[in-house]
């Protein structure tokens, strides 16, 4: 049986990703996170439980905010993503983006488990304005745009039961369906 592609966003140090590789049959086309710490981590165990080549796990591993979704998808970063993200990626990230990393392969399988303290009842508990102005509160909405970009037969978004009941502004999750204010 041939293995399933598979992209990570928001991989961290790679939980997610480890788990889904332990079980032999997805291969891993791109793994995204945006805190240098844990990439360098989920580089180093790529190379050294999974047997990627440095050069493989430098391309496959992506130091990028999602939030930059259309620089994430295709490439071609402005100056400023460039400052921030080129010398920590492979060149073929910084020109063509995702999609020149994947080449035209079918995307099987998206995971990904954004940061949780935005939606968790604690987070919203220990925030004097309970969370609302808190970037992270969006960041579903790259994992939806990348989904839709590359339409995989299943993808698994990981949280907390809180995500369903966070309203922080006029975009909001109710049963797996984005409402939006009026």
């Amino acid at each position: 049986m041939s293995k399933l592609n598979a992209i990570d966003l928001f991989a961290g140090a790679g939980g997610l990703s480890e788990g889904f590789l332990e079980q032999g049959k997805f291969n891993f086309l791109a793994h995204v996170e945006w805190e240098k710490p844990m990439v360098d981590t989920l580089r180093n165990n790529l190379v050294k439980r999974w047997n990627y080549t440095i050069n493989h796990a430098k391309k496959a591993v992506v130091l990028f905010d999602v939030q930059k979704t259309d620089e994430l998808l295709k490439g071609n970063w402005s100056e400023e993503t460039k400052k921030l993200y080129e010398e920590y990626n492979d060149n073929l990230i910084v020109t063509k983006g995702l999609d020149g990393v994947i080449n035209n392969k079918k995307v099987d399988v998206i995971i990904g488990g954004p940061p949780c303290q935005a939606y968790s009842i604690a987070g919203r508990a220990q925030d004097p304005k309970s969370m609302k102005e808190d970037y992270r509160n969006y960041l579903f909405e790259s994992f939806v745009k990348i989904v839709n970009h590359y339409k995989p037969s299943v993808f698994v978004f990981e949280n907390v039961p809180g995500i369903l009941s966070a309203k922080p502004g006029d975009k909001y999750i109710k049963e797996g369906n984005i409402y939006y204010d009026d």
